[in-house]
């Protein structure tokens, strides 16, 4: 199924979001092509794309889709919205604690990281998003759209 317009610009977020996720769960076995195994790296590359990337696609999603989404009657916008709100909870104080984490601890949260990002993107994918495009109305989704403009990709910024 095709995605609604409304979401595109979430979706490409989602694409580098989950590039991170998959590279932080591999651990060792990563392509090493712009990517470095070192933990503290990592931990470094992380802080920076959360500054870049994530804080700014989360604040849209809390400011705008959440909302939206929350006000909705089923009961399952509800618990996804609460869950989703505290993956970015978790998210930031992970990503803040990075740079003062014990080197010998970070493959471990790094690898954490990744799995919580990258489940997060597929709930909202799979589940958030579908159920917004059966349930919005066509002024929720205008402006929704019109609030998510995407921040520019990791291959722009090279």
């Amino acid at each position: 199924m095709k995605r609604h317009p409304a979401f595109h610009a979430l979706s490409r977020d989602h694409h580098d979001g989950l590039l991170l996720a998959i590279r932080l769960q591999q651990g060792e076995q990563a392509l090493p092509r712009l990517w470095s195994h070192d933990p503290v790296w990592q931990a470094a590359y992380v802080v920076r794309f959360f500054g870049e990337q994530l804080s700014e696609h989360f604040r849209r999603e809390e400011e705008d889709l959440f909302p939206a989404a929350a006000g909705k009657s089923p009961p399952e916008f509800r618990r996804l919205v609460h869950q989703l709100t505290e993956d970015h909870a978790w998210m930031r104080a992970t990503a803040a604690e990075l740079g003062t984490t014990d080197p010998s601890r970070l493959k471990e949260i790094l690898r954490a990281f990744g799995r919580r990002l990258e489940e997060h993107i597929r709930t909202e994918e799979r589940k958030l998003f579908p159920l917004c495009e059966r349930w919005f109305t066509p002024s929720e989704l205008a402006r929704v759209a019109g609030s998510t403009t995407s921040t520019p990709s990791q291959e722009d910024q090279t």
